[in-house]
């Protein structure tokens, strides 16, 4: 009796990730002006897991930001996380910053600035964990990221924002 009832699971769990697939192979049609672009539900999907932090003796930020949605915290022992679904416009302009970063050169960027060495910011870093390959940039003042970087990490503060007013 058991062995039917496993059976059974089995066949139906397959038969509903055969839908999903079905679902993500689907493809999304969006239309700008004259020009037609085809993407489909999959590619707008965040696949790298992308962590900002800041920290300085009075002060804690980790904004995480992957697949769809995006966590923080401001607690360092990260009791008190927060998730949420990332709006769908914002998740489109973050998929296209984050496609043309090149995590590679992360632990070669230059901070623009120095004052975390002296208490004068906090210290920030990002981190992108793509599969089995994680890296980490040098640390830079929070508010100061370098230049090829700042985009992205604008971009991860302002959705938390918005998202902590609404």
């Amino acid at each position: 009796m058991k062995l039917m009832i496993c059976v059974l699971i089995m066949l139906i769990s397959a038969k509903e990730c055969d839908k999903e697939n079905a679902q993500l192979a689907t493809q999304d049609t969006t239309t700008e002006g004259n020009n037609t672009t085809v993407m489909s539900q999959k590619s707008m999907q965040i696949d790298r897991k992308i962590t900002y932090q800041a920290v300085s003796r009075g002060f804690f930020l980790n904004v995480t930001v992957q697949g769809d949605s995006i966590s923080f915290s401001n607690e360092r022992d990260m009791k008190s996380v927060t998730t949420y679904k990332i709006p769908k416009e914002e998740k489109e302009e973050l998929v296209s910053l984050i496609s043309s970063m090149e995590e590679t050169t992360l632990p070669d960027l230059k901070a623009p600035s120095k004052k975390h060495q002296f208490d004068g910011a906090a210290i920030a870093t990002v981190e992108v964990e793509n599969g089995e390959n994680s890296y980490k940039t040098v640390a830079f003042d929070h508010g100061t990221p370098p230049e090829s970087i700042k985009p992205i990490v604008e971009k991860m503060l302002s959705i938390k924002t918005m998202i902590e007013k609404q």
